[in-house]
């Protein structure tokens, strides 16, 4: 069989499994990042300082950044699917049908977050709060992949806007097993 267009269900899985993956490239970058930028007085006397602001907006933040979209710049360009993408069997591919180049690789990236951020604006201008702001960001977050449901083709805004869509691939015959499925292939 043909593969066919990631339902949301399994997008949304897929998206859980990637972000476990993330969540501990962000914990090692930031364990390397923090005692860079403490402050001396703070790590002379061991006490327990936070980063000062320019620090975390102008390096951290654009850090953690710059590993999200090489995560997934590096995992599309190359075989078109993330780790959690190879579990549940998903691909991103160019319109063509070919693997996402690295500008196809940011597009996709930049415009995922464009409804988030523009909810967030909008959240910011309105309430002024940072607990509006991070609700905001989620139910635009939520809302570009609710968007499947409704379009015709069933792809996100960020698919549409990048030129790319993830498509479900079949699944892989079962092979026989010797020994518990463990070691060599059985041979029929």
């Amino acid at each position: 069989p043909a593969p066919v267009p990631a339902g949301l269900r399994v997008r949304l899985a897929c998206i859980v499994y990637d972000g476990l993956l993330l969540v501990a490239l962000w914990m090692i970058v930031t364990a390397i990042l923090v005692p860079l930028g403490t402050p001396d007085a703070a790590a002379d006397s061991k006490e327990l300082s936070v980063v000062p602001d320019w620090y975390r907006q102008l390096v951290l933040f654009p850090a953690l950044v710059l590993v999200t979209w090489l995560f997934y710049g590096y995992f599309w360009t190359r075989i078109g699917q993330t780790l959690g993408m190879q579990t549940w069997r998903l691909k991103v591919v160019r319109r063509d049908g070919s693997l996402p180049r690295w500008r196809d690789a940011f597009a996709r990236c930049a415009s995922a977050c464009l409804f988030p951020l523009a909810c967030a604006l909008i959240a910011q201008v309105l309430y002024g709060s940072s607990k509006a702001v991070l609700l905001s960001m989620l139910i635009g977050f939520v809302l570009n992949y609710l968007w499947m449901l409704w379009s015709r083709t069933g792809i996100s805004w960020h698919d549409q806007l990048s030129g790319t869509r993830v498509l479900r691939l079949p699944a892989e015959p079962k092979k026989r097993r010797r020994f518990l499925g463990w070691f060599a292939e059985k041979n029929d």
